[in-house]
């Protein structure tokens, strides 16, 4: 227990030291590659999500999001943690993990994860003060599959959004 409240004041004293500069919401395509021993096959469907920006210095900026996508039967929860280097004033570069939760039954397997772990690249270009997009790209990091053998299951994904910031 103590171990949790020293955890919670850490990271409450952390962020009340970095001040949050845009709150924003985002929507988009999104497109799932299945790769794997029991078969390859691509998907796409959409997603919608929050996001907040922290800048951390002149040129980066830290973009947390909580993001919904649903593709075909697949739905996933995520949260992601990118870090935006600002090449311009309008560019940028993107990288940093997106950890996403299956929803619903499909992963419902003693023989598999719901767990996902990526690691994202992507750009991002600011079209005016609210309004940016951004595109990126999501190689699963972890393995699916947790059974017995040499099984492997990855979900790749590749989105592209557009976002609007209050």
């Amino acid at each position: 227990m103590k171990k949790l409240l020293l955890i919670v004041a850490f990271a409450t004293l952390t962020l009340t030291s970095v001040n949050a500069q845009q709150i924003g919401v985002l929507a988009g395509l999104t497109s799932v590659q299945y790769t794997g021993d029991f078969g390859d096959d691509s998907e796409t469907g959409f997603h919608i999500g929050v996001y907040t920006e922290f800048d951390l210095s002149d040129a980066i900026i830290l973009q947390p999001e909580l993001t919904y996508a649903t593709v075909d039967e697949f739905d996933a929860l995520s949260v992601n943690g990118i870090f935006k280097y600002g090449v311009s004033d309008n560019f940028n570069v993107q990288a940093g993990p997106q950890i996403g939760y299956a929803l619903g039954d499909n992963f419902d397997s003693d023989d598999l994860t719901k767990l996902n772990l990526q690691l994202a690249v992507g750009a991002g270009y600011a079209i005016s003060d609210n309004l940016i997009t951004q595109i990126r790209y999501g190689l699963q990091l972890n393995n699916h599959y947790t059974g017995d053998g040499d099984g492997d299951v990855k979900l790749n994904s590749f989105s592209v959004s557009l976002g609007y910031k209050f």
